[in-house]
């Protein structure tokens, strides 16, 4: 009897599996990507502009409307505006290609900037300003409307404002015109200028108009027809603040095919606005999305629908009751076993994980894989790893088609995490889409193995050709430097610019592939943890995660991943690119044997570029450039987590020669942790920096405390 009703539960379960997988199966897998960390002369070559848009190749940005002050070495003190015309101009910028808006969900991300201008044409210093900017979909990429300036922000004009346009605008208006609330609002406008919906920005701390960068996320969810708009301050490590969600169906609204970008106007009055980034991600939807309600609405396409959603959704609850009382069950086993606990999870429950990736990658059987590969034939194998082999793989062989090579990843049977890893990467790399990520095309499950299928980079990982010894040809100095921004670019969306925030975990040179043209791909995403923008949910973990010389300090103390350690990695690996050096030699005198101490040493006596790899010495380089990413990478490597630049800066400081660098003391900070428990006796430990990645630490003095905290002291000097 037990086991019957325990098989019934099961039968139960399984339904939201085999329905979350039937839908999945549904999707053809089509997505599209594109990423602006900053804008150049190579990029904006993917961009049409139109009237007043500009793009300025001094600061790496797109001006929608002139800057008066754009083309001033140095502004005078009253900041006089040069004689060009402000008033009623109007700028487009769209991505040069139709994108397929439905069925889709799609999220973008982006900074802009929007300032007052200040002049004293009329003899006194007055404030201007109007009328603010609009992301836009719009029906084709023909100029606008001749008298679409001011209220009309580009967009409509008086013959057309009320009436279908097929197209939807996210306007951040400035200017109160007599049918807006007021000079600092977001809105959502289809058919005119007037909003369908809206939301005060000073309600959530912001003022569109002050001259500060605001990083912006737009997410449409194509099966709950809900359009999410976020906003804060950029460079700003607080949570993204809700400011509109609203119900848009985009099937009704735009047409299938469609263009992205941005509008901006002025009227009588004028500003600056500029965008100063932009990502953008889409994954193409089943056409039965379309036929599902807007979430709430209740209103099904007529009486079958209603059966149909009423049966997913009764099926749906069900079975997520039975799973959460399986799922019960299965810990409360796990809890008595401990240690006698098997580390393979019940096939069942490893289903029950994969149900949950609607966009997952093609699914390959053992045997295509095995035959892909010679059978795992040394002869493939293309490396090891911590968790497993890499094998390159011919997925067409023997068959006339294009040869399609792949490299196929066996997750080790030794490995005690194994099967977490691979759950934790299809997870994550299966949903993220940047040039500078390391592709998921499929994975497999079968006879207790796990693979997964990547992308083929021809010119394996960044560590064979800094360290390889066989290696020999050496990475010139321009290479180094694409290859450094390619992976600053992938580390920025997977902390700022995609859904959640992911930290990677495990940043080194052997985790970056290169491609046949030597740019970048970010992989192994095993270690890889999804928390939410606000750090409310930091990745903690119960075993060290990562590698050492490349974890940050703060992590042997906190349990902790957070964006920061990630930039710490990332600091390392500049040094080690920059140099040619191991993070730590052991072959090397002992004042060389810590990069970090040693490159900071050189930095001290104002030397640094004493420690560029010798290897470049045959290359033409720019010192300046190899300069700059030596004193950004002891910036990155800041013993305070605090003090390192986000991936944001740190990227502006790699692509823009004019970008400030860090402030660094001239001697190597000496972090000293001191952890509290929440009750009871505390021992602190305090790690000098000068021994990173020897592993040498010493006790210190027992104090009582009943507040949990951990603080960090910073004391000058070595």
């Amino acid at each position: 009897m037990i086991m019957l009703k325990r098989r019934v539960f099961a039968l139960i379960g399984l339904l939201p599996f085999l329905i979350c997988r039937s839908y999945a199966q549904q999707l053809n897998g089509n997505s599209t990507n594109f990423s602006f960390a900053y804008f150049s002369q190579n990029n904006s070559q993917q961009l049409l502009y139109m009237g007043n848009a500009s793009f300025s190749s001094e600061h790496d940005y797109i001006n929608l409307t002139p800057d008066p002050f754009a083309t001033l070495n140095q502004p005078s003190s009253k900041e006089t505006a040069p004689n060009v015309a402000l008033q009623n101009c109007i700028g487009r910028v769209l991505y040069r290609q139709q994108l397929t808006m439905w069925p889709a969900s799609f999220t973008t991300v982006f900074t802009i900037f929007v300032k007052n201008v200040t002049t004293n044409a009329t003899g006194a210093l007055a404030n201007f300003n109007g009328d603010g900017l609009a992301f836009i979909i719009v029906p084709n990429n023909k100029s606008f409307l001749a008298k679409s300036y001011g209220a009309f922000l580009g967009l409509f004009d008086s013959s057309t404002n009320g009436n279908t346009t097929e197209q939807l605008a996210i306007e951040f208006d400035t200017y109160a015109n007599e049918f807006d609330p007021d000079n600092n609002h977001v809105g959502i406008d289809i058919q005119s200028i007037t909003y369908t919906a809206t939301a005060n920005m000073g309600n959530h701390g912001m003022d569109i108009k002050a001259g500060r960068a605001i990083q912006v996320r737009i997410h449409y969810d194509g099966w709950a027809k809900s359009l999410q708009i976020y906003a804060r301050y950029a460079n700003n490590s607080s949570a993204y603040a809700s400011i509109v969600n609203h119900t848009v169906e985009l099937e009704n609204t735009v047409p299938r095919l469609a263009y992205v970008g941005f509008s901006a106007a002025t009227g009588n009055s004028y500003e600056i606005h500029k965008i100063l980034d932009w990502n953008f991600s889409s994954v193409m939807l089943p056409e039965s999305s379309l036929k599902l309600p807007p979430m709430g609405t209740g209103k099904p396409g007529g009486s079958g629908g209603r059966v149909k959603i009423g049966f997913l959704a009764g099926s749906i609850t069900v079975g997520l009751v039975v799973v959460g009382l399986l799922a019960l069950e299965f810990v409360i086993r796990r809890m008595k076993k401990k240690k006698h606990a098997s580390s393979t999870l019940e096939r069942e429950s490893f289903s029950r994980e994969l149900a949950v990736i609607q966009t997952a990658p093609h699914r390959y059987s053992y045997k295509e894989l095995a035959a892909a590969t010679n059978n795992f034939s040394d002869a493939e194998l293309l490396g090891t790893g911590g968790f497993g082999s890499v094998y390159r793989g011919n997925l067409n062989a023997g068959r006339n088609e294009q040869v399609k090579l792949v490299a196929v990843k066996k997750i080790s049977a030794g490995s005690r995490q194994g099967e977490r890893e691979f759950i934790s990467e299809i997870i994550t790399i299966g949903r993220l889409r940047h040039r500078n990520l390391l592709q998921l095309q499929g994975w497999c499950h079968e006879r207790d193995e796990l693979l997964l299928v990547y992308d083929y980079m021809p010119n394996g990982s960044l560590n064979k050709f800094l360290y390889d010894r066989n290696w020999d040809t050496p990475l010139n100095w321009p290479r180094r430097h694409r290859i450094l921004c390619g992976l600053a670019s992938a580390l920025l969306y997977l902390h700022e610019e995609w859904e959640q925030r992911v930290v990677h975990r495990d940043v080194k040179p052997s985790n970056v592939m290169l491609d046949g043209e030597f740019n970048a791909h970010l992989g192994d995403f095993g270690l890889a943890r999804l928390i939410e923008h606000d750090d409310s949910n930091p990745a903690v973990t119960t075993r060290l995660a990562g590698t050492p010389g490349y974890m940050a300090p703060e992590c042997s103390y906190t349990g902790k991943a957070t964006a920061e350690s990630d930039v710490f990695s990332f600091g390392i690996v500049l040094l080690e690119v920059a140099t040619g050096r191991r993070v730590v030699e052991l072959n090397c005198p002992l004042t060389e044997g810590n990069l970090v101490e040693w490159v900071w040493g050189l930095y001290s006596k104002d030397s640094v570029l004493e420690c560029v790899d010798p290897k470049l010495d045959g290359f033409d380089y720019d010192a300046e450039e190899i300069r700059r990413v030596l004193i950004l990478g002891l910036a990155c490597s800041h013993p305070d987590p605090q003090l390192r630049p986000s991936m944001r800066q740190a990227i502006q400081v790699l692509m823009n020669p004019n970008e400030e660098l860090p402030q660094l003391p001239s001697t190597r900070p000496m972090a000293i942790y001191v952890v509290l428990p929440p009750v009871g006796p505390v021992f602190s430990q305090s790690t000098s920096s000068s021994n990173l990645g020897r592993g040498a630490t010493s006790s210190s003095v027992m104090a009582e405390s009943s507040v949990g905290s951990i603080t960090t002291s910073l004391n000058q000097g070595r």
